[in-house]
C-alpha cells in the first residue's frame, strides 16, 4: 500500500531507514486506533466524540544493549524521533527480537467496518425507548456506545512486514432500580450490529432488578455461581496472574486444578470476540491453552522471557504503541465440555449465592495473590432464591479458585475489558463470601 493512502506507513519508513543506517537488529510498530464514542442521557441530551491515537514505537538491539522508545504521530517525523530515542534509552540487555525466521501471521477474521454516525445513534435511541417503554420501575441513567477499529503495521530489519486490524462494539448502561445501587450493565459484540436494542433492554432490566433489597451476607465459606458479568474479569485478573508467575517457583507451581477448567487464549479465533494474525512481536497468533486437564498449562510469554525460561513465545501484547511488548492475555476463552444449563446449575448450587453483576474492578494483592471482587447476589437455598443482597465481597486467592471450579454453564457472553474474554457462568466451592 503506498504511504500517501496509508496513515501508519510514513513514520513506519522513516524510522526503518533511520535504524537500517546502524547497523543494529531493529523493529518498528505503528498503530491507529479511532474510536467513536457516544453518551446519552436519561433528558434526551447527547454527546458524540471522536478520538484518534496514532504513533509509532522502535526496539533496538546490539552488542549486549537494548533499548526501546515511541513518538506519538504518523508522519516521518515521528518515525525517525522514535528510531533515534530508541538509541538514546539503550542498555545492557539480552537480544529481545524474536529472529526472522518466527516471525509471520495466521489466518483471523477481517475486522467489521465501524458503524456510521447516524446508525449508532439510532441503536442508542432505539436502546433507550426500550428501556423506558418497559414499566419495571428501572431508570435509565445513561447509554454509552463506543465502536471501534485499531490497525497496526510491524516491519524489522530482517525484512518482516505485517498487519493486523481489529474491532468492536461495547454498550454500556447506567440504571437505577427502584432501590438499592445503581447498577452498571456491559455488553460487547464485533459489532454493533450483532446486538439487539430490545433484546438487551429485556436482559439489562431482570439484572437491574434481581439484588436491589437486603443488608450484606454473614462472612462465610459458601459456593457461588458467577453469572458471565462477573466471572469475565475475574478470569482477566486470573489471566494476567498466571502471566506474572514464575514458572516453576511460583506460588500457583503446585496448586490442586480443577478438571472442570478449559481457559483457553484463543488468539487467531474462530472462538472469541477478538481473533488477531499476529502476536505483539510479529510471531504467528496461535491457541496458548492456559489452564486444562486439571493442569496449568502454558504460560503466556513473550520472545525474550521464553529464551530464558524455555516457554513456547506467542504470548506477547501491545497495550498501546507507547509500550514494548509484555506477556499478557488478548482474547479469552473458557470452553464448556459439559455446557449445563442455568437450572442445572442452580440445582448443582443447592445452597450458596448467585453473583449476577460486578459492581467495581477487581482487587488484587500481587504479593499474595489473593482477590476481592464486589458484586450484587442472590442467596440460593435448596436450588430456589431465598434473599437478595445488593452488595457482597466475593474474595480468595487464585490458588483457591483454581481448585474450586466445579461446573461451566451454557450461557457464554463476550466482553471487552482489559483483554477480550468469552465465558459462560462458572459455578465454584466454597468461595469467601462478605
Amino acid at each position: 500500500m503506498r504511504a500517501d493512502t496509508d496513515p501508519l506507513l510514513p513514520a513506519l519508513h522513516s524510522a526503518s531507514e533511520e535504524l537500517a543506517r546502524s547497523g543494529v537488529r531493529f523493529e518498528v510498530f505503528a498503530r491507529l486506533g479511532e474510536h467513536a464514542h457516544l453518551v446519552l442521557d436519561q433528558d434526551g441530551g447527547l454527546e458524540r466524540r471522536e478520538s484518534h491515537e496514532l504513533g509509532v514505537a522502535c526496539r533496538v538491539s546490539a552488542s549486549g544493549r537494548a533499548g526501546f522508545a515511541a513518538a506519538a504521530g504518523g508522519g516521518a517525523r515521528a518515525g525517525r524521533q522514535a528510531a533515534l530515542a530508541a538509541f538514546d534509552a539503550m542498555l545492557p540487555s539480552p537480544d529481545p527480537l524474536p529472529p526472522r525466521e518466527v516471525l509471520g501471521t495466521s489466518g483471523s477474521a477481517l475486522a467489521h467496518p465501524p458503524t456510521e454516525p447516524a446508525q449508532q445513534e439510532a441503536f442508542a435511541h432505539a436502546l433507550a425507548s426500550a428501556l423506558q417503554d418497559a414499566s419495571s420501575g428501572v431508570t435509565l441513567v445513561q447509554v454509552r456506545l463506543l465502536g471501534g477499529t485499531s490497525s497496526a503495521a510491524l516491519a524489522t530489519g530482517e525484512g518482516f512486514l505485517a498487519r493486523a486490524a481489529a474491532g468492536g462494539a461495547v454498550v454500556e448502561l447506567l440504571l437505577a432500580p427502584p432501590a438499592g445501587p445503581w447498577r452498571h450493565l456491559h455488553f460487547a459484540a464485533p459489532a454493533l450490529a450483532d446486538l439487539e436494542p430490545e433484546a438487551l433492554a429485556r436482559r439489562a432490566i431482570e439484572a437491574a432488578l434481581l439484588a436491589t433489597r437486603g443488608g450484606a451476607p454473614d462472612r462465610q465459606l459458601a459456593d457461588v455461581l458467577l453469572a458471565p458479568a462477573v466471572a469475565a474479569p475475574l478470569l482477566v485478573a486470573l489471566a494476567q496472574h498466571l502471566a506474572r508467575e514464575t514458572k516453576d517457583d511460583g506460588a500457583l507451581a503446585h496448586a490442586r486444578v480443577s478438571r472442570s477448567w478449559n481457559l483457553v487464549d484463543e488468539r487467531p479465533g474462530p472462538a472469541g470476540l477478538l481473533p488477531l494474525p499476529w502476536d505483539g512481536e510479529g510471531l504467528p497468533a496461535r491457541r496458548i491453552v492456559l489452564v486444562a486437564g486439571g493442569h496449568l498449562r502454558e504460560r503466556l510469554a513473550t520472545w525474550e522471557r521464553a529464551q530464558r525460561t524455555g516457554e513456547q513465545p506467542g504470548g506477547a501484547v501491545r497495550p498501546s504503541y507507547r509500550h514494548p511488548p509484555l506477556p499478557g492475555p488478548a482474547n479469552l476463552v473458557v470452553f464448556s465440555e459439559t455446557a449445563l444449563p442455568q437450572p442445572d446449575l442452580l440445582a448443582l448450587l443447592e445452597s450458596g449465592f448467585y453473583l449476577a453483576l460486578p459492581a467495581g474492578a477487581v482487587r488484587v494483592d500481587l504479593a499474595s495473590g489473593r482477590f476481592a471482587l464486589r458484586a450484587a447476589a442472590v442467596a440460593v437455598r435448596h436450588g430456589k432464591p431465598a434473599a437478595t443482597h445488593p452488595l457482597v465481597d466475593l474474595r480468595g486467592s487464585f490458588r483457591r479458585l483454581l481448585g474450586a471450579l466445579a461446573a461451566t454453564g451454557g450461557d457464554a457472553e463476550s466482553f471487552s475489558l482489559a483483554s477480550a474474554v468469552t465465558t459462560p457462568s462458572l459455578l465454584f466451592r466454597r468461595l469467601e463470601i462478605a
